[in-house]
Parts: structure tokens; C-alpha cells; sequence
């Protein structure tokens, strides 16, 4: 095809049909070229970026008006015809963008919009795109140009990401939506989920219709009447409309607007976009830190725009003064709740730190009072590569006005997803590493979403003596509102296997602080360490111990970053750092999260970083000392919680206070406690000893036999 088609540029005559088009098996690959000539040409213009992916939509636009509009033996206008120049082909785009693309979606495309492209700019993109079947090559086109061309800007302006089509796929699939569903994406982006929701439709469509051609062909342009956007970003929310509408033929309801801001939508979109209206919503909404609703306009409008108390209950009761500010993606769980009827599904991609900190847990309050919890699934750390690493989970969830009985839960984890974090595919290998074939030959991608669904649907109430990814949880069953898959697997699991043993006691770290055996600060929570600034390294030989030098029970003394003794001096007695105090990296990177030290005699001279905990056991009672609480902190068991209980954001890890609740499987003999202390004392021993040999060897200089 390629010789073919390169053809018409040389001197015999060429017509390019729809016929002859073929399908891409990546289109990424097309585009990602495409990319690069527009880098190349214009990065030492004024162009932005955002008009840049702008131009190259307004293209796509043009290519797949061409395909749709085109029967297979008809010449298609998206290419460049024989001897055709640069500014030639240029003008006919001009023109069939004028007249075919905005003619017919006038009332979306405003007046003044144009290709603005270089002739040569066009001229390549043309040559790179001509030979594609846009339409045979993905189900969702606009989803890799997405990724490729637009995903960047969004990360670095709203904390808006890629959503990975299997992602979508998987959601969609999972809450069914029914043929004539009323559906929602508040912040619909490109509209991926509106599509995939359109694709799932037309099939049952198909389905009931597949006789009538005339009624499947009208009830397939009129269903998408019921399919609502809202996006804040106007070139996003055009781009979405026009997308679908392009597809279906039909005309969708895609508003630019700030859903978080529901007083001040225009008037027209009161009428449209109400409360107790939609049957499903499906959206992944721009979340993050950095971009916080601190609007009390915005936040009086919103329960989870108060602050909330926690009762002795474990419940959490609505306060009437306002939070300061709100990440964006908790007030959108709420204003997805406002939209839902009675009985409506929403399926929510969020930070997985929602799920389980201590903190959030209102949320849950909020979401328990209001409907369902119909299922959790935790997403692979690579899930929104290569763009972000943010850990995510998918909520989903029912809003019912009475809701008095238990019921169960789906939960599953998902450890691969088809790709890795640089974005590249995966596929199962076997294993001697080659890769594993369909029937048809095939390499199959590894991604435990595709079957997912069907393994929710035969997945069973989850057995503490069983290996399960995929289970189900009563809801009177959720411990302390942690609604986080490898908590109960991973957790919960041991410990009501250890609970059954009467070898041990299970005790947590915050009843040791209780019984005042564990050292705390004043608002008694374990003490930290502090930060001393960059500008103080270099002062001097005291150690400034931070989380990469603390492993294998040990601090690194050759910490490249070192400060004086007088700034010693002015941390030493509030840290207060002595012989037998544990060290535990509590914030850092993942794999650096519940590694511990011993402070021996070597290490007391040091300042350590706010990122790690200082635990200092007061009395050496016959229930504990600093031996055995070291062994206990790196059991596999504590580990585990440990990890459990670890919430990543962007590249930062924590585990902050929730340590509190971490349980150690104490041996109920004393005996066997003094023998496990005088065990891991006798290692500390050596350990130490063994440092100061290599220090004396430093020390010392050493003369040959000739006395040199």
C-alpha cells in the first residue's frame, strides 16, 4: 500500500478512494510523528502550545468528516492529489474546512475559526495521515490524539489527565448503562466516556433493531440527545460535542461550563443540567493539591465544602463553618451525587489516598449517608503513565434515599493494565519469556481489565485463607471507613488468621502509647524530625539524616548532606536522639516507606529529616523493649500494613499518623519475647561492632614491614 500510494507523488495519475485506505495498528505512531514535525517547524515561533493542538483537531476534523461522509468508491478529499503543491493543498483544506467541516457544525464551530497551519506544516501532516482509515483504526480516534497532542497541556495548566481507553471501557461496562439512560461526564474532556457509553448503546440497539435498518438508524442518532458534557476548558468542550456528533450524526448536550459552580451556570444551562436527572455519570475529574476550590461562594453550595468532626462512634458529623479550601475531585464526588436521581450510578476515577486516610474518612460518611457503595477498584501505579504516577481508584457507587439492609461490596486489585510507565505495551509472557499467543496466533496484552468485569461477576465474599485479587466485602464488614482492596488481603487477612492464635497478642502502636510506653510529643503523636535547609548543608561533619539513609536497620553516617555543630546544637535537645530509639521512614518514596534503624552508640550525633519517625520506647517492661519492637516493625506482617496503609501522591509516599494503627502480632510468652530481644540485641551487637572496625580502619595508617 505504501508503494501504492506513494505513487501519486512521482508521474503516473492517482485517485485515492476510501477503499484503498487501510487500517493503522497504532495510531499513536502516525501521530507522535506528526507531533514532532510540528515541534521541529514551529518551536522557535510564538505559537503556544494550546493553539497548537488546536490546529492539528481542526485537521483530524477535516480527515474524518472525508471518511464519513465518502462511499468506498468515491474519491476522497483528505490527501494530496497529483501534482499538487504546497499552497495548493493548503487552500483546498482551507476550503473543505470552511465549507464541509464548519458549515455543518456551525452552531459548534465559531465563525472565525480557521487552519492556520504553514503550508508545509499541512503538507506533511496530509502526507503522514492520507493512507489511514481514522475510523477503522481506533473506536476512539480523538482518544490517541488526545494523549499525544493535548494531555500535556492539561496536566500542566488543571490537573487533567489522560484517561486510558481500557479504563474507560472497563467503567462503562461495569454500571451498564440502559438504552435510553440519561448520561453525565461533569468533566468530560474529549468525551471518551460519553463515546464508549454511545458504543455500548448502539450495540443493544443493534440488538433490538438489527432487522429495522430505518429504526436503528433513528434511534441511534436520536439517543444521543441523552448524553450530557460539561467541561470548563471551551476549546475541550467543543472538541467533545463536535466529536460526537461527527460519530453519531445526532446532536449532544456538551456545555462549557465549571460544574463545581452550578449558581452562576447560565440560565439556559439551569434548565438542562439539574439535580436528581441523570442515570448515570461516568467522569475522572482534574484533581490535586495545587489546584484547590478556596471559593466560600462555591463551598457553602456543598456538605463536603464544611468541615467535619469525628464522633466516638467512628462517625463524622457536618460542622457549619467552611473548610478553607477543597481539592477539586471532593466536591465533584458530592455534585456527582446532586446530579444522580434517586437510584442513579456514578463510576468516579480519584486518588487512591481518599480511600483510607484517616483524615477523609468524612467522605465516606458523606457517600454512606447518601446511597451505596457498589464497588472499589484499585488501579496499577503505572495505570495513567507515562503522563502521571498518581495512584488512582475507581469508585462506584448508587445514590438510594432508604438504604437499611447490608450488602456486599466488589473489590479488586489490578497489578497490570496492559502498559507500563513509560507507556509501552505489555503482553502475558510465559515463562521461559516468550510471549503467549491467542488461538489466532496473536500476542495478547497483559491487562487484567479486559476480564475483569467477568471476574467481578463470579467473584465471591473474600476467605482470609484464600489468595483473592477480586472479592467481595459486606459493608458491615468495612473496618474504620478503609475502603482500600489490599488492606483486607493483605491485612486483614493475617491478622484474623494471628487473632485466632493464642501465641500471640495483638496490640496496636497507638494502645503502646496509651499505656505510655511509646515516647510522643506533646499532642501525642510520634515526634518527627525536622528540616534545616539546603543552605546549611556543607557547614560541617554532623550527619543530616534523611529517609535514602536509613536501611538494612541501619544509618548511613556518610551522608553526603552535612551541617555544623553549632546547627546541631540547635536540634539536639528536641530531638533528643538516644541509644535505642527506632527510626522509620514514614514519607519519601514507596520503596523507602517502613524501613527502620536502630540508634546505636555511633548514631546519636545526627539531625534527622521530617519525613521519618522517632520512636523511643520509655521503660524496658516485660511486654516490650527496643529489641523486640524492632523485630516486630519488620515482620512481614507489619510490612504489609504498613504498605497497606501507604497512599502515593505524584511521586510522594505517606503513611503519616495512620502508623497508629498498625498492629503488632506481640507474643503472648515472655519467655519467647526475652528470647526474640536477646536474639536481635545480639545482631545490633555485631552490626555495631563490625562499623566500628571499618571506622577504626579509616582511622588508622598502617606501615609496611619495612617501617614505611
Amino acid at each position: 500500500m505504501q508503494e501504492k500510494i506513494s505513487s501519486f507523488l512521482k508521474d503516473q495519475p492517482f485517485i485515492l478512494k476510501k477503499k484503498d485506505l487501510i487500517i493503522s495498528p497504532n495510531l499513536k505512531t502516525a501521530f507522535n510523528i506528526i507531533n514532532q514535525h510540528i515541534y521541529g517547524k514551529l518551536k522557535y515561533t510564538d505559537t503556544d502550545t494550546r493553539a497548537r493542538s488546536k490546529q492539528i483537531i481542526n485537521l483530524l476534523l477535516c480527515k474524518l468528516v472525508d471518511e464519513l461522509d465518502k462511499e468506498e468508491e468515491e474519491e476522497l478529499d483528505f490527501y494530496i492529489k497529483q501534482g499538487e503543491n504546497e499552497k495548493e493543498l493548503l487552500e483546498r483544506i482551507r476550503k473543505f474546512f470552511e465549507f464541509k467541516v464548519k458549515e455543518r457544525f456551525r452552531n459548534t464551530i465559531s465563525n472565525n475559526e480557521q487552519i492556520d497551519f504553514t503550508k508545509e506544516l499541512v503538507f506533511l501532516i496530509v502526507k503522514e495521515l492520507q493512507e489511514i482509515s481514522l475510523l477503522k483504526s481506533s473506536k476512539d480516534i480523538l482518544s490517541d490524539a488526545y494523549e499525544i497532542f493535548v494531555s500535556k497541556v492539561l496536566k500542566d495548566e488543571g490537573g487533567q489527565f489522560f484517561t486510558p481507553p481500557n479504563v474507560i471501557s472497563f467503567m462503562v461496562s461495569y454500571l451498564n448503562p440502559d438504552i435510553q439512560s440519561k448520561i453525565l461526564d461533569p468533566a468530560c474532556g474529549h468525551g471518551g466516556f460519553l463515546l464508549e457509553a454511545k458504543s455500548l448503546i448502539w450495540k443493544k440497539l443493534w440488538n433490538a433493531y438489527q432487522d429495522d435498518a430505518e429504526t436503528l438508524d433513528k434511534n441511534k442518532r436520536e439517543i444521543i440527545s441523552n448524553f450530557y458534557g460539561i467541561d470548563k476548558d471551551s476549546f475541550l468542550a467543543q472538541l467533545c460535542k463536535l466529536y460526537l456528533e461527527i460519530l453519531s450524526g445526532g446532536t449532544a448536550n456538551i456545555y462549557c461550563e465549571d460544574s463545581l459552580d452550578f449558581i452562576h451556570y447560565k440560565e439556559t444551562l439551569k434548565n438542562v443540567i439539574k439535580n436528581d436527572k441523570f442515570d448515570y455519570i461516568f467522569t475522572n475529574p482534574p484533581f490535586g493539591a495545587k489546584i484547590p476550590i478556596d471559593n466560600k461562594d462555591i463551598l457553602k453550595h456543598y456538605a463536603l465544602g464544611h468541615l467535619w468532626k469525628p464522633q466516638l462512634d467512628n462517625s463524622w458529623v457536618m460542622q457549619k463553618k467552611l473548610t478553607k479550601k477543597q481539592p477539586p475531585q471532593i466536591l465533584f464526588i458530592e455534585r456527582c451525587v446532586q446530579l444522580l436521581k434517586n437510584g442513579g450510578k456514578l463510576g468516579i476515577v480519584l486518588p487512591e489516598g481518599i480511600f483510607g486516610n484517616p483524615s477523609d474518612r468524612y467522605i465516606w460518611e458523606f457517600l454512606e449517608q447518601n446511597g451505596k457503595i457498589l464497588g472499589i477498584i484499585s488501579l496499577d501505579q503505572d495505570t495513567f503513565q507515562p503522563y502521571t504516577c498518581n495512584k488512582t481508584s475507581i469508585l462506584f457507587f448508587q445514590k438510594l434515599k432508604n438504604l437499611n439492609e447490608d450488602y456486599s461490596i466488589d473489590f479488586a486489585i489490578v497489578d497490570k493494565v496492559g502498559h507500563d510507565k513509560d507507556g509501552k505495551v505489555l503482553h502475558k509472557l510465559n515463562k521461559d519469556g516468550t510471549k503467549v499467543l491467542d488461538e489466532n496466533g496473536n500476542q495478547i496484552i497483559d491487562d487484567e481489565l479486559i476480564e475483569l468485569n467477568v471476574n467481578l461477576h463470579k467473584s465471591e465474599v473474600i476467605d482470609y485463607f484464600k489468595e483473592q485479587k477480586v472479592f467481595k466485602i459486606k459493608f458491615s464488614d468495612i473496618k474504620d471507613k478503609i475502603y482500600i482492596p489490599s488492606y483486607y488481603i493483605g491485612v486483614e487477612k493475617a491478622l484474623k488468621t494471628l487473632a485466632k492464635d493464642i501465641r500471640y497478642e495483638l496490640i496496636s502502636i497507638l494502645e503502646l502509647i496509651k499505656r505510655g510506653i511509646i515516647f510522643t510529643n506533646k499532642n501525642g503523636l510520634l515526634p518527627r524530625g525536622d528540616e534545616i535547609g539546603s543552605n546549611l548543608y556543607g557547614l560541617g561533619n554532623i550527619p543530616f539524616i534523611r529517609t535514602s539513609d536509613i536501611s538494612n536497620w541501619e544509618i548511613n553516617l556518610n551522608s553526603h548532606k552535612k551541617t555544623s555543630e553549632e546547627v546541631y546544637q540547635q536540634y539536639k535537645d528536641k530531638q533528643n536522639i538516644e541509644e535505642g530509639d527506632i527510626l522509620l521512614v514514614k514519607d519519601g518514596g514507596p520503596n523507602l516507606i517502613g524501613n527502620v534503624a536502630y540508634i546505636t552508640e555511633l548514631d546519636t550525633r545526627i539531625i534527622i529529616q521530617s519525613h521519618i519517625f522517632q520512636i523511643k520506647v520509655l521503660e524496658n517492661t516485660s511486654l516490650i523493649d527496643p529489641y523486640l519492637l524492632l523485630y516486630l516493625i519488620n515482620l512481614d506482617i507489619v510490612q504489609k500494613q504498613i504498605q497497606a496503609i501507604t497512599f502515593v501522591q505524584g511521586t510522594i509516599a505517606t503513611i503519616g499518623n495512620r502508623l497508629l494503627e498498625v498492629i503488632l502480632p506481640m507474643p503472648s510468652d515472655i519467655n519467647r519475647r526475652k528470647r526474640i530481644s536477646s536474639y536481635i540485641k545480639s545482631i545490633i551487637k555485631e552490626k555495631t561492632e563490625l562499623r566500628k572496625k571499618i571506622i577504626n580502619l579509616k582511622l588508622e595508617s598502617f606501615v609496611d614491614t619495612d617501617g614505611n
